[in-house]
């Protein structure tokens, strides 16, 4: 399969920070070399691109533990937001214990997600620590550094940044730990029938079945729906807007059509872009 966005150059690329966090690392290695402006937050990310045409940003959208990253799927499918998908890359996210070696380990500290993952294997190994979670993987390294009997849970990348050891590695690594992230940009993939996933906006009518007619056409067609997400519209009580991806692009015929029949039925579908999906990375 092609790979139409292997050719952007940005002058910028915007992530989820700090620096060391896994969207910083996988940022790195999609984009080497390139300037990376580590942010707080999914939000600063789409506002800064909102104010720099030349950028463009990495945000995380699924884990397959924890599910939908619904502050990357909020700015998808407000109306105001004009960038554009352009590629899928997956993160294989494998975690570390970082700490000092023989010290005695009383907190852990970690981002919610690892824990979610690591639950488990820390009731078997560490039933006693405390467990404290942080905004990032990143700053719960520097704690770890800081404070006498402090662990963190993280990249492995993170020891040699903050001065600590790799206690263990990985962590519950026979259980898949997939996050998958989004290149945004300005401009929108030509249309192409390589292009594997499309994503759409969806805002139906207020009347029964109104999802499912909108997914009838789709099935008819054999277009397979990959993910499905409502999200209530800001202001309007008992009023949702949908965020939708499926297999495929409005290049291939079979998609363009079934999308024409759900707006004939009323539908009103704007499109976040076609691209490619499975560009896969290990941390």
């Amino acid at each position: 399969m092609s790979d139409p966005a292997a050719s952007f150059s940005p002058a910028v690329v915007a992530c989820l920070g700090p620096e060391g966090s896994f969207s910083y690392l996988l940022t790195e290695m999609r984009f080497p070399g390139v300037p990376v402006r580590p942010l707080a937050n999914v939000g600063e990310v789409f506002d800064l691109m909102a104010a720099d045409p030349s950028a463009m940003g990495i945000v995380p959208i699924e884990n397959s533990s924890g599910g939908f990253i619904i502050d990357t799927v909020d700015r998808l499918v407000d109306e105001r937001t004009s960038v554009r998908i352009v590629e899928e890359l997956t993160l294989n996210v494998k975690l570390a214990l970082l700490g000092k070696t023989g010290a005695p380990i009383e907190v852990i500290y970690s981002h919610a997600m690892p824990f979610f993952h690591s639950d488990a294997w820390l009731r078997e190994n560490y039933p006693q620590a405390r467990r404290v979670a942080k905004a990032s993987t990143a700053i719960s390294a520097a704690l770890a550094a800081e404070e006498s009997g402090a662990a963190a849970i993280g990249p492995r990348q993170n020891a040699q940044r903050h001065g600590l050891d790799i206690l263990h590695y990985p962590i519950a690594g026979e259980v898949p730990n997939i996050t998958q992230f989004f290149l945004v940009g300005h401009e929108e993939n030509a249309a192409s029938a390589d292009h594997d996933r499309t994503a759409l906006v969806v805002d139906l009518p207020d009347r029964p079945g109104s999802l499912c007619r909108f997914l009838t056409p789709l099935s008819d067609a054999g277009v397979n729906m990959k993910r499905l997400e409502s999200r209530p519209l800001r202001g309007q009580p008992n009023k949702y807007r949908f965020y939708i991806e499926i297999e495929g692009s409005p290049a291939r015929p079979e998609v363009a059509s079934a999308l024409e029949r759900t707006r004939a039925d009323g539908a009103n579908v704007r499109s976040l872009g076609s691209y490619c999906s499975g560009k896969a990375f290990e941390s």
